[in-house]
């Protein structure tokens, strides 16, 4: 039985616009084999699409696809990706081997266009070999730039060669005339980022000139990866730089920095949704718990996409209750001897918390700053407590009566809902909490005690006020 997606490419209401013509449909039929496959299905992706395809006990698969003019997809299978060009009412046949998918076997009308793309991702396969990115600050920029231009006319004279025996279609040369000038782009701001990296400040006039020519702002190729790559990492290349001269170090305001960059180069709504959705994951993984007010705020200036800023904004409200000046949720706690107590039972002194594990290397590497840190606040009004969150109970008492501890020595409670890591979405450690006098949030995401002068100068800022 055939696997039916319903993925119509073109939109017909769109097309009928103020016209009398009509919208006509086409199946396409993708089936094929993957051989030695070590999963029973992968993804097939298309404009930000992604449908799950299940291969049968032969590992075979059979659906068929809805389109109306030909269109770009990507397989992706066990971390690997084959990317596909497909012509509508087509059948294609893949034969695909599971160590690696680019080894494939096309058949069918799409067959050309296919096998034209798998040439030049094995150029870039070979290319990216020969210039790893720990080897580009050691090619001077005009080399460089000579070398990356030879490759895009080399594959420029490959596509005029391919259409010459394969009459391809327009839209096709077209876009990948276009792909070929974004993958040098993503070549050459990486470049640019490792050679800054290495004190390299200065590029070839070329090179820029090249950089500065790049439409991010062409809705065709929203979708497309090394467009999505290059205008990302363009993007985050200035927002670091950016970000070096304000005094906000946190993650989330490097992620705002990086949004509004791209409020500022890209126009369409559909391309800033696409780029902003494609690294969202990441900026909810690096911010954490950290305040997004702001982030969400420039996200609301840039993007319509309303669905997207929600997703944002249903993240944000987990952590709401952990932002800066927010009361702090009272942890409870017991010491060796298993006397018990609140985190409000310190109220009244600065507390710089440090949850950690007796199996936690970074978290040992932590403790001689962390003494040195309390010794040069001895007499002042804090607290350095360390809470530990072992598991294995006898493990940590055993430990704090064996090495030289300094400060408070607590184990988090055995409730789940009253410990740090419950009630501070601790997720991993070591994590260093600050509270001030009053019992309210400082930083749930403190600086370390080994970061020096960042955390002496908030501890300061905080026993000053």
């Amino acid at each position: 039985m055939k696997n039916t997606f319903i993925l119509v490419i073109a939109i017909c209401a769109l097309l009928l616009a103020n016209t009398t013509g009509h919208c006509q449909i086409s199946k396409t039929n993708l089936k094929g084999v993957i051989n030695n496959a070590p999963r029973d299905f992968f993804l097939l992706k298309h404009q930000g699409r992604a449908d799950t395809v299940k291969l049968n006990a032969d590992r075979k698969f059979d659906l068929l696809i809805e389109q109306t003019t030909a269109n770009y997809f990507t397989i992706e299978f066990n971390r690997q990706s084959l990317s596909l060009y497909l012509l509508p009412a087509d059948e294609v046949t893949l034969t695909l081997s599971g160590v690696n998918i680019t080894d494939a076997i096309v058949t069918g009308s799409s067959s050309a266009y296919c096998n034209h793309i798998l040439e030049r991702t094995k150029e870039d396969r070979a290319f990216t070999a020969a210039y790893p990115s720990y080897k580009l600050n050691t090619v001077a920029p005009e080399r460089y730039f000579a070398l990356r231009d030879s490759v895009r006319n080399a594959r420029l004279n490959a596509l005029a060669a391919n259409n010459k025996s394969s009459n391809f279609i327009t839209p096709f040369r077209e876009s990948e005339e276009k792909i070929y000038t974004y993958q040098m782009a993503l070549d050459l701001v990486n470049f640019k980022n490792q050679s800054m990296k290495a004190g390299m400040s200065v590029m070839s006039k070329e090179m820029e000139k090249f950089l500065e020519g790049i439409n991010l702002s062409d809705e065709s190729m929203a979708y497309e990866p090394s467009y999505k790559s290059f205008a990302l990492n363009k993007a985050s290349l200035e927002a670091n730089i950016r970000f070096e001269n304000d005094p906000n170090k946190s993650p989330a305001r490097y992620y705002e920095l990086v949004v509004s960059v791209l409020g500022e180069w890209v126009k369409p709504e559909r391309n800033k949704s696409v780029l902003i959705s494609e690294f969202m994951p990441q900026v909810l993984k690096d911010v954490g718990t950290s305040d997004l007010t702001s982030f969400i705020t420039t996200l609301e200036k840039i993007s319509k996409d309303e669905k997207l800023i929600a997703s944002v904004k249903k993240y944000a409200a987990q952590y709401e209750h952990l932002y800066a000046g927010r009361p702090a949720p009272d942890a409870e706690f017991y010491d060796a001897s298993g006397k018990t107590s609140k985190l409000s039972d310190y109220r009244g002194k600065v507390l710089y918390i440090d949850t950690w594990a007796t199996w936690c290397g970074p978290c040992k590497r932590e403790m001689p700053s962390l003494k040195t840190l309390e010794e040069s606040y001895h007499g002042k009004n804090i607290a350095f407590i360390s809470v530990s969150t072992d598991k294995d109970v006898a493990a940590w008492k055993a430990f704090i009566a064996k090495e030289p501890m300094t400060g408070l020595q607590l184990h988090q409670s055995q409730e789940m809902e009253k410990t740090m890591s419950y009630l501070y979405a601790v997720n991993s450690i070591p994590r260093f909490v600050l509270i001030d006098e009053a019992g309210k949030i400082v930083s749930v995401d403190a600086p370390r005690p080994s970061s020096g002068e960042e955390i002496r100068t908030l501890i300061d800022r905080v026993l000053n006020d």
